[in-house]
């Protein structure tokens, strides 16, 4: 699980995505890395 970023991977139009999988906070091209399970967004006021 991750937080879609604004920013896209250098040199494609693929977006990066911060996740803590592994060893601390990341940014990086996470949405290829595994299969996608489903698409979720959040709404309203928390």
């Amino acid at each position: 699980m991750g937080i879609v970023s604004d920013r896209l991977v250098a040199g494609t139009a693929r977006i990066t995505v911060i996740h803590n999988v592994g060893p601390g906070t990341r940014e990086e091209n996470f949405l290829a890395a595994y299969p996608q399970t489903g698409h979720f967004r959040l709404s309203g006021v928390f």
